[in-house]
């Protein structure tokens, strides 16, 4: 369904290549050149890579469809829309033996699951504060989807909840930031006190003994034995040991990925594939950190990267087709103020990716009073 949608937005006159475009380029470049040198030797590596080609990469380049603020704000949305809809499933649906929730078959992971409801609030939260929805309409989907991300269990994602919805507080104004962050750290830390001295956690549930023993879970966990061997292995193989051949040097039982997805490209890819990637991240952080300032739709962006970054580290592969989505969308959101501010025919260039908000507009056609009276 999607492939006719993309061909056909590009055949229709697109003015420039879309920036999506030329960030998933770069994206499938990351990923095809060790392919090429070190093609795959396991059916699970062939996979993951043809996976990546035919989902991860078309689904970067469906951030072309998202051609300014309203479009954004539209997809947010019916984001979250989506999300109160998982979030029925994970509370009426199946559960695994541990008890997590695991959607309406029961056929699902319940990390996947809490990822695909977590993101959700993160829009729900921007659109509240850009009154995008009502107040007691986003009541009640945030209670909704809290509930659905509660009943799944997962840790990871509510931490990195924690830390998306700390970047929306704090960069939804613009004034006083600073202290703003502070106000929101410290009520964070004394909430967080007061949850577990009050015992609203029980000891015995996932979250709860995250709370009260974090070390202990994080261990029990197994992320650490995952990690270290798979330094170990970057050590190692400088170049990469091939797409999907991590299991085969990293004997773990019931893993086949080290579940974090910055390693495992620096494992199967080498080191220069995966040094591309973290600066990519980074360098659109900071495009977006930046762009915060004068684009409210940037404050969306930079806080779903954190949300998703935070997963992708405890719990993703080369597949985290939400990951890519959402960093090919910065890169894309931190052009648009550069965009609306340019006069001329670099604006008339660039309709593709601009938003420009009916103030920006009518200050772009308001004449001086020099310009008035010279005419």
């Amino acid at each position: 369904m999607l492939a006719p949608v993309l061909i056909w937005a590009i055949i229709t006159g697109l003015p420039v290549v879309h920036r999506a475009v030329v960030f998933a380029v770069i994206l499938a470049a990351l990923v095809a050149a060790p392919a090429l040198l070190w093609p795959p030797t396991t059916d699970y590596g062939t996979t993951k890579v043809t996976g990546f080609f035919l989902f991860t990469v078309p689904t970067a380049v469906a951030v072309m469809l998202i051609r300014g603020r309203r479009d954004l704000t539209t997809w947010a949305k019916v984001w979250v829309v989506g999300g109160c809809l998982l979030a029925i499933l994970a509370l009426a649906g199946g559960v695994d033996p541990q008890g997590r929730a695991t959607g309406g078959d029961g056929a699902s992971n319940p990390i996947w699951l809490a990822r695909a409801i977590g993101s959700p609030v993160v829009a729900l939260l921007w659109l509240t504060y850009r009154r995008a929805v009502s107040r007691w309409l986003a009541l009640v989907a945030a209670a909704l989807l809290g509930a659905g991300l509660w009943a799944t269990g997962s840790r990871g994602p509510v931490v990195a909840l924690v830390i998306a919805a700390l970047v929306v507080i704090t960069l939804a104004s613009p004034l006083a930031r600073v202290g703003r962050a502070a106000l929101v750290a410290l009520a964070a830390t004394v909430g967080l006190y007061f949850t577990v001295v009050s015992e609203w956690v029980p000891a015995a549930s996932r979250l709860g003994a995250a709370l009260y023993d974090p070390r202990g879970e994080i261990e029990a966990s197994q992320r650490i034995e995952l990690a270290q061997p798979t330094i170990d292995l970057i050590r190692e193989h400088p170049f990469g040991v091939g797409f999907g051949n991590w299991p085969e040097h990293v004997t773990i039982l019931l893993y086949r990925y080290p579940h974090n997805l910055f390693l495992e490209v620096f494992a199967e890819a080498g080191w220069i594939p995966g040094a591309v990637l973290v600066a990519l991240l980074v360098w659109v952080v900071v495009r977006l950190w930046s762009s915060a300032r004068v684009e409210p739709a940037a404050v969306l962006a930079l806080a779903l990267l954190a949300f998703e970054t935070m997963c992708v580290s405890v719990s993703g592969d080369l597949n985290a087709r939400t990951f890519f989505f959402v960093l090919a969308l910065g890169y894309a959101v931190s052009y648009w103020p550069a965009a609306t501010s340019t006069r001329g025919r670099t604006a008339e260039l660039t309709p593709s990716w601009s938003a420009e908000s009916p103030e920006v507009q009518s200050a772009r056609y308001r004449r001086s009073p020099t310009e008035s009276s010279a005419r």
